[in-house]
């Protein structure tokens, strides 16, 4: 455990300096968008380079870039260019709506793709299995923007049934939620049935059947743990993936996320903000990674004899 921890801290340095490397070399002047949004355009030179002074964009990239990543190792992630905030303080402030919304998406994603994985691997090459293939292919092509905009056309404007847009309410984070799960559980369906497709092959299963037990309690008794043992730690990954990859559909609906949050701040060229989500994804991934191998390790008990 001491070993795994100890490994975040490299894979965060890479991930944090990618990302100050590609906002360095991303083309535009952040400053002379700042003073052009304030209402000068076009703007002054003099304007243009005050505003550099003030942010700190008049020393050189390696002056940055060690400042950055001292403040950094510390938790500060530096001040927005837009509303002079903490970067750190603005992303742990909408953290909780993101972990919400991530966490009803793998919930509904469980619920749904773990049964149907398992039961189109059971009934392989019958109509469940072709509809279980039908779910995933779907789930992968349709694009999540217009998923979103479709439910909100139907659910919203023409039913009335639930909010448009997304809030921290039971009604409000259904639509966000099933509009994050839907390409989560194409995914998981594939894994799980192939899973379940290498457990049913194995000898044990064969053995247990010769004892004469029922398909239900193989099905529940043997199959299904083996199957979860198996998908767990691609489990904990899909966590961290609803985490940071749902930056569109949290603009969609206005969610009150840390994806919302960065792609505003793509929008506007807010650089500090921007760097601070790919630290923001990088820290949710090791974290999430090894609290899921440590429970992977405490359920497997194969795991814990390597």
């Amino acid at each position: 455990m001491i070993q795994r921890i100890l490994s975040i801290f490299p894979v965060l340095l890479t991930v944090a300096t990618l990302a100050f490397a590609l906002q360095a070399i991303a083309p535009g002047d952040p400053a002379r968008l700042l003073v052009e949004a304030s209402g000068l355009s076009p703007a002054p030179p003099e304007a243009v380079a005050a505003k550099r002074q003030e942010l700190g964009l008049d020393a050189p990239v390696i002056e940055r870039y060690l400042r950055w990543i001292g403040d950094a190792a510390q938790g500060d992630l530096g001040r927005s260019h837009r509303t002079y905030q903490p970067v750190t303080s603005m992303y742990l402030e909408r953290m909780p709506a993101t972990l919400a919304l991530a966490l009803v998406a793998a919930a509904i994603s469980a619920v749904i793709a773990l049964p149907l994985g398992i039961l189109t691997a059971w009934q392989r090459g019958s109509w469940i299995d072709r509809l279980g293939q039908l779910v995933a292919v779907i789930g992968t092509a349709a694009p999540g923007f217009w998923v979103a905009l479709m439910l909100m056309y139907v659910f919203g404007i023409r039913l009335g049934w639930l909010p448009v847009f997304g809030s921290l309410t039971p009604s409000g984070i259904i639509l966000p939620a099933i509009v994050v799960a839907l390409p989560n559980i194409a995914f998981l369906t594939r894994l799980t049935r192939m899973a379940t497709l290498e457990v049913l092959s194995a000898d044990f299963l064969t053995v247990a059947r010769m004892k004469g037990l029922s398909e239900w309690r193989l099905a529940l008794r043997h199959v299904t743990p083996n199957v979860l043992a198996e998908i767990s730690t691609m489990l904990g990954l899909q966590l961290a993936g609803l985490m940071t990859g749902a930056a569109v559909v949290e603009y969609v609906f206005a969610w009150p996320g840390i994806g919302r949050l960065a792609v505003e701040s793509a929008l506007v060229r807010d650089t500090p903000v921007v760097v601070g989500f790919a630290v923001m994804a990088g820290l949710i991934f090791v974290v999430v990674n090894l609290i899921t191998d440590l429970l992977v390790a405490r359920l497997d008990p194969r795991v814990r004899s390597l």
